[in-house]
């Protein structure tokens, strides 16, 4: 059963925080008299700070649940138009509506986390639903971090606010981001000390310790905290709590929700207006979610993925898909055809037909590179516009295990001899496939290994949003510097390579953090601009 809010608690909620937390009315004195006076008040308002994790209604707003769309700001793929183009392009400004979106789910979802925290001690528990109300506090604790988390990331310092503002209080500045991570920690710790390992029922959606430690080592690796990050993630993998999933695909098929490789997702559920957003912005408009196709896979991410049958076994079935085409793709690590769609492939459309990429497929132009996303959408019959109920994953074990892996080699030097190093990317690979040869115990240097983890988590995780923030890390962002996004070139009669760039994107040293929302620093004159963009 997923997690719901009801409406009631919704609107109470929404009276409760103000859009523009940083604007915010002092509304507070109406939950006061209103809300905050029982267990169930406390359990609508727990679910609200999750709420806060998806778009709102039909809004497109890069919240987690569209965390995937992190991806198109890397070389790794490309956004089809609007604010997500101007930044994937190297274009944007603070005007930018994608940057203020960020901004704003973001602060929404760390209003409603300090609205909780503040008022819980409040409200009266039985004796016997103390360790109840410890796990609730812990929950909020670990959604405002992941909050504070997104921010940090993405614009560096940023206002730190822990209590609910009146008016009076509502003019901040920005935090350095050093207070900002040590904010998190806190709140991370209370979430690892009340959380429980595991949920069953009802429960299963909620924050686990797992998570908690899982968001841990994200902000270690932030800090480049090796040495924490490698022991936060054992934590996780040592638990017995997770186990990788059989199959690649069994991860992420909706049949398969909440399964043993999830740490933690977002849940949805259809027919209710509770359903994602995610499947419409994915998928192609022959699907039944009636998608946009706004991510564009690159030629640049195709060649990360291991070519390991070097005369596959495929029958050309569409003479206007050239055969080189055919040649490029075949072969390779099976991760490649169930991450994206690609000239050659097959899709289940709406109705369930069979469907040959791209000629089957209907508005295939929406791809500047010809190639679309298969990882996450709803192939066949269920997806519904804006209201599909696959859920999104946002921690997994195997992008623990990868951290992991690329966390303790860098507290290693010369040859890596630690087995656990090669134990934790071989089993991301082995459940890959057989045909992927493992690593050998001594066989790599750091080097070596640093870069097999970096391309292994690339095929790994590719369109899942959390490669954004290893390639800032990695200082990978750069190579946008010019970077021509090479694709396919379909008509009526002919589907082969490009022979130009679709377009030449650009980055600057400035790009590591993306502008403070104009409108923001309209409301609030405190708030300074980050360097390399106009005041």
């Amino acid at each position: 059963m997923k997690i719901k809010i009801s409406l009631l608690a919704v609107l109470v909620m929404l009276l409760a925080a103000c859009e523009n937390v940083l604007d915010k009315q002092p509304l507070d004195k109406i939950s006061e008299a209103t809300f905050w006076l029982s267990p169930a008040d406390a359990e609508a308002g727990i679910q609200a700070c999750y709420d806060a994790l998806q778009c709102v209604g039909t809004s497109k707003n890069l919240s987690y649940e569209l965390w995937g769309m992190m991806d198109c700001f890397t070389p790794l793929a490309h956004a089809r138009d609007g604010g997500r183009f101007q930044i994937a392009s190297g274009t944007f400004d603070p005007s930018n509506a994608v940057v203020a979106e960020v901004w704003a789910s973001a602060y929404r979802g760390v209003v409603r986390c300090n609205d909780f925290l503040m008022h819980i001690d409040e409200i009266p528990f039985a004796d016997n639903e103390a360790g109840r109300k410890s796990r609730m506090k812990g929950e909020a604790s670990f959604l405002r971090a992941l909050y504070y988390y997104q921010l940090t990331l993405i614009f560096g310092d940023v206002p730190l606010i822990l209590e609910i503002q009146d008016v009076s209080e509502a003019m901040v500045e920005r935090t350095p981001q050093a207070q900002i991570i040590n904010a998190i920690y806190d709140d991370l710790d209370v979430a690892i000390n009340s959380l429980p390992e595991s949920y069953s029922g009802s429960d299963i959606a909620r924050a686990s310790k797992g998570a908690a430690l899982t968001l841990k080592t994200k902000v270690q690796l932030l800090e480049e905290d090796f040495a924490g990050a490698a022991i936060s993630a054992k934590a996780v993998i040592d638990s017995d709590v997770y186990t990788l999933q059989p199959s690649f695909p069994d991860v992420f098929n909706m049949q398969n929700e909440n399964n043993s490789e999830v740490i933690f997702d977002i849940q949805f559920i259809s027919f209710v207006q509770d359903g994602n957003c995610f499947d419409k912005m994915y998928a192609t408009r022959a699907h039944s979610s009636w998608g946009w196709t706004w991510i564009h896979p690159s030629l640049w991410l195709v060649d990360k993925f291991e070519r390991i049958d070097e005369n596959p076994e495929y029958t050309i079935e569409d003479a206007r898909i050239q055969p080189e085409v055919y040649n490029y793709f075949e072969g390779r690590d099976p991760r490649l055809d169930w991450t994206i769609i690609r000239p050659g492939a097959h899709t289940i459309g709406e109705g369930n037909v069979d469907m040959l990429y791209p000629y089957g497929v209907t508005g295939y132009t929406h791809s500047r590179t010809g190639m679309t996303v298969r990882k996450t959408i709803i192939e066949g019959d269920g997806g519904i516009a804006y209201d599909s109920p696959n859920n999104w994953i946002l921690f997994r074990l195997a992008d623990v295990l990868l951290m992991y892996a690329e966390a303790k080699t860098e507290t290693l030097s010369g040859t890596i001899t630690d087995a656990s190093v090669y134990d934790a990317i071989n089993e991301v690979r082995s459940r890959a496939s057989d045909k992927l040869p493992l690593y050998e115990v001594g066989s790599l240097t750091k080097e070596e290994m640093i870069e097999n983890i970096r391309n292994e988590s690339i095929r790994e995780l590719a369109m899942e949003g959390w490669l954004y923030a290893r390639f800032k890390r990695w200082d990978w962002l750069k190579l946008n510097d010019g970077f021509k996004l090479m694709g396919m070139k379909t008509n009526g009669d002919i589907c082969t390579f490009a022979d130009s760039p679709i377009l030449t994107c650009q980055y600057f040293d400035y790009h590591k953090w993306w502008p403070i929302p104009q409108q923001e620093r309209e409301i609030n004159p405190n708030l300074t601009q980050n360097p390399g963009y106009p005041e």
